[in-house]
């Protein structure tokens, strides 16, 4: 799961699938969740997006554990208005 040239980890696929940012290391589903690529989700690392450090797709979490198993569809919630 390392990159030879830097030795980083490499999280998401290699065909350029999404995933959640972030997928929390417990499970507990994110209040705000966003899908993000493989790019987008190394820059937010290197930024030190606060939400990386309990991120499963964190480089550190991924070269100690692997990648994190692929979620299925984003639940998606009608919004309302009340009155």
């Amino acid at each position: 799961m390392e990159n030879a040239q830097n030795g980083h980890a490499q999280p998401g696929s290699p065909n350029g699938e999404l995933h959640l940012c972030p997928t929390r290391i417990d499970g507990a589903p994110a209040l705000f969740a966003h899908r993000v690529s493989n790019g987008q989700c190394q820059d937010r690392q290197r930024g030190q997006y606060h939400k990386c450090f309990t991120c499963a797709w964190n480089n550190a979490w991924v070269a100690a554990r692997g990648t994190p198993a692929q979620n299925g569809a984003i639940e998606r919630r009608a919004s309302t208005r009340a009155g």
